[in-house]
């Protein structure tokens, strides 16, 4: 998931540390004395301060003294647990985890931990599980819930990734992250709504990340407001981090989306060129080409790969075969619009005839095939196009003005 996000959400987890601390000093193991008791409590504490500084190495070293002294304590394993995911040692962050688990399983923070550990390294299904988990046994913490929707949003489940985050933002309606958690579930629900809560969120002086930049951006876009969708998508891509390609494509979509088609061609044709030549960065990176006139140049891009997803030489289970929109319809009349800005009118008739045949209810495919029709002479059959897209959209601008033009 989302580096700077999680580093909000480390801030957390520690907050989460500090707050059991008095617990976790109190529940020494039985078998020591009151000396030694004492001894692993102020080892603990001051490794607890360790972590705060970012002196993980340190605080490792000092907690796994404590584990061999205290192979019962879960609280200290699951400090250790912090440590190890501090230096970025993922193996023994998850067995520190774990082992805290073995010792009692019904205690909340080693499950959220490692699903936060696990989401951090894009393991979002087992994740999910230990959120599933430490709800059992946390649903009274705020950040189980805040949690928890991130995974549920991450795996599609938005509505009921929108119902925790606004368990967790009614518990504490002053946590900035919680506010955001919640405008991300609004994007596409309530999308007027979502753009206040993220402006809210930012006043509130939450730490900006990708996934915030990207998110507020799409609810920015849905609304109108492209200028500052745009500098939020700009944003999101600025920050390198390991979401950087989704975000980029976002930016390049938008790019598509405003009729900006030199910035579209270009962010699409370096997604294409460095992420195994994708069917949607592909497809869009060839419809900006056709947009700027460059018709060899998308053929070259598309014609491969959308006649082998056609002829079924190319599986849709392919690895190139990212997502379906855009739709083999949409590609197919892409590939018609580039013969025919090359003259070829008979080429660019069969490919938006089988678009068509593939995406009946496209308006857009539906539009194109009517003006090569039309441009060969066969009006009829392109009005027809053209009223089949008023049936499927009636406030359709495009069909109106070419039945229009054509004397309807």
């Amino acid at each position: 998931m989302m580096r700077c996000l999680h580093r909000l959400r480390r801030a957390h987890a520690l907050a989460a540390i500090a707050a059991a601390l008095t617990m976790a000093c109190a529940s020494a193991a039985k078998e020591q004395s009151a000396a030694q008791n004492a001894e692993l409590n102020a080892s603990k504490k001051r490794a607890l301060l360790q972590i705060r500084a970012g002196e993980y190495a340190e605080a490792a070293r000092a907690l796994e003294a404590v584990v061999r002294q205290a192979p019962k304590d879960d609280q200290a394993f699951t400090m250790l647990g912090d440590a190890y995911r501090g230096l970025g040692d993922y193996a023994n962050a998850v067995k520190s985890y774990e082992q805290a688990m073995r010792i009692n399983y019904g205690v909340y923070a080693p499950h959220l931990k490692l699903g936060i550990l696990l989401m951090e390294n894009g393991k979002t299904g087992r994740a999910l599980t230990e959120f599933e988990e430490a709800m059992k046994f946390g649903a009274d913490d705020p950040l189980v819930h805040y949690n928890y929707a991130l995974a549920l949003h991450e795996l599609g489940r938005g509505k009921e990734a929108l119902q925790h985050w606004r368990v967790a933002r009614d518990a504490e309606p002053d946590n900035a992250a919680y506010v955001a958690g919640v405008a991300i579930g609004l994007v596409g629900v309530d999308d007027e709504e979502a753009v206040k809560q993220f402006a809210r969120a930012g006043e509130m002086g939450i730490a900006k990340d990708g996934r915030y930049y990207n998110n507020y951006a799409l609810a920015l876009e849905r609304i109108g407001r492209h200028d500052d969708a745009e500098a939020n998508f700009q944003a999101a891509v600025a920050l390198n981090d390991p979401k950087l390609r989704e975000y980029r494509r976002n930016l390049a979509r938008h790019y598509l989306r405003v009729g900006k088609n030199q910035d579209a061609a270009r962010e699409f044709e370096k997604l294409v060129d460095e992420d195994g030549a994708k069917w949607s960065d592909t497809v869009y990176a060839a419809r900006a080409l056709v947009e700027l006139g460059r018709f060899d140049d998308a053929l070259a891009r598309l014609a491969g790969l959308a006649d082998g997803v056609a002829s079924g030489t190319i599986a849709r289970s392919d690895a190139r075969i990212d997502r379906m929109p855009p739709s083999l319809g949409e590609a197919l009349s892409v590939m018609g619009m580039a013969w025919r800005g090359k003259g070829d009118l008979a080429r660019s008739r069969d490919y938006l005839k089988r678009a068509a045949a593939e995406a009946p209810d496209d308006p857009a495919v539906l539009n194109n095939y009517g003006v090569v029709l039309a441009e060969s002479g066969m009006l009829p059959d392109a009005k027809a196009q053209w009223r089949r897209v008023l049936e499927i959209d009636p406030a359709n601008a495009t069909a109106k003005a070419n039945l229009s033009a054509s004397g309807q």
